[in-house]
């Protein structure tokens, strides 16, 4: 049976929490973070759509609970004591105090830019609406206010807000350390420990980032899937790298084109993308167990490897870039993303010559059952997008 989603179970994992720890103009060490409201706000005892409690500062309106930003000013002491709940900060190994600075409340599908220390300080300082917002479509930034400390000495950042939360365990965040050299990124999935040793070089900055590129290949079902497909459907080594070429050639195009902002910023184009690009294993697996060639060819990958380029660039410029490109994170970013695709290339091929060569299958039965599990696993996920997306759920 199909039942409406409750909107009051947590909130959405779609964008993750970003974090900016710089100096301010004077002196400081401020740390900006962005967040979905319930998960600063929500008690860690809160039990998701099971819940019959008014969330803390919020009021029910109709069929709807509202987070007032009238009630936050007024309760500003219980507010700051939950914001400074579990957040701990190191620096040189000493744990350091802080207090809490400016706070800004804002509607998911109207917040400034974030991307940058200088966009986030911006937003920090713009006036924010006055009028109550729904509270689990709400966003809340928040400057934290370090007294003293080096941004050079090895750097640690913890908080355990949301630790029992259902959503944690896809819940992602983002941490840049913003150094005189340059910045440096952590990205983590759950509860916050992000970890900054002292000054790196720069060869080991771009050795750092091109291993997230990396991880972006190997951590991501949907792009291994990609390859796998592409390798069986393959009937050469040599038609195998040119699609696999022309797979490569449209995701770093899009990759570059989405980081230096010629990609749509509205609020539905990140999750059309990510719906584009399981559709597109769906596609591809059926198109190889019905034994349709004419499907997969040079062309049809490059335009799948565009689809797929978005995808990495928006990944990429939340944890890396965000809206300011370097040109050396960009390549190596895609250094990183192609040698780790090659790597995958190059361990699956003699695997696929061994199974052709042992099974003697000239119709190449055995991978249409390889293809039709990857379509299978790509359609869970786009039932399970399309019910996050409609606000439904079976039971």
């Amino acid at each position: 049976m199909l039942l409406p989603l409750r909107a009051e179970a947590h909130f959405s994992y779609s964008d993750p929490r970003i974090v900016h720890i710089a100096e301010n103009e004077a002196g400081q060490i401020a740390i900006l973070i962005r967040m979905p409201a319930p998960l600063a706000l929500l008690p860690a005892d809160w039990q998701g759509v099971e819940e019959t409690r008014t969330p803390p500062f919020g009021t029910y309106a109709a069929d709807d609970i509202l987070l007032d930003p009238k009630t936050l000013r007024d309760e500003e002491q219980a507010l700051h004591l939950r914001l400074s709940e579990g957040l701990t900060i190191w620096i040189d190994g000493s744990q350091q105090s802080f207090t809490i600075g400016r706070t800004r409340l804002w509607p998911d599908a109207d917040r400034p830019t974030f991307g940058t220390v200088k966009s986030a300080s911006k937003t920090l300082d713009k006036q924010a609406s006055q009028a109550p917002l729904p509270y689990f479509d709400a966003t809340l930034d928040v400057e934290f206010l370090l007294p003293q400390g080096s941004l050079d000495a090895p750097i640690r950042i913890t908080s355990d807000l949301g630790a029992t939360f259902q959503v944690m365990d896809k819940f992602g965040t983002v941490v840049k350390l913003h150094r005189d050299t340059g910045t440096e990124t952590r990205a983590t999935i759950g509860i916050l420990d992000a970890r900054f040793d002292g000054l790196v070089s720069p060869f080991q900055r771009f050795v750092t980032i091109a291993w997230i590129g990396a991880e972006h290949i190997y951590l991501g079902f949907d792009h291994l899937a990609m390859i796998l497909l592409i390798a069986i459907a393959a009937k050469s080594w040599r038609q195998a790298l040119l699609w696999a070429s022309a797979f490569t050639v449209g995701h770093v195009l899009t990759l570059a084109a989405g980081l230096y902002g010629y990609a749509p910023h509205a609020a539905w184009f990140i999750p059309s993308v990510e719906l584009l690009i399981v559709l597109s294993i769906v596609a591809a697996g059926a198109a190889i167990a019905l034994k349709l060639p004419h499907v997969m060819n040079w062309p049809t990958l490059f335009i799948i490897g565009l689809i797929h380029g978005y995808g990495f660039a928006a990944a990429a410029s939340v944890a890396l870039f965000a809206g300011e490109v370097d040109a050396l994170a960009l390549l190596a970013f895609a250094l990183g993303l192609e040698l780790c695709q090659l790597a995958v290339y190059v361990a699956l091929l003699p695997i696929i010559y061994v199974l052709d060569q042992t099974l003697k299958s000239n119709d190449l039965r055995w991978r249409m059952p390889v293809a039709l599990v990857l379509a299978a696993a790509a359609g869970v996920s786009v039932i399970q997008q399309l019910m996050q997306v409609t606000g439904f759920s079976v039971v």
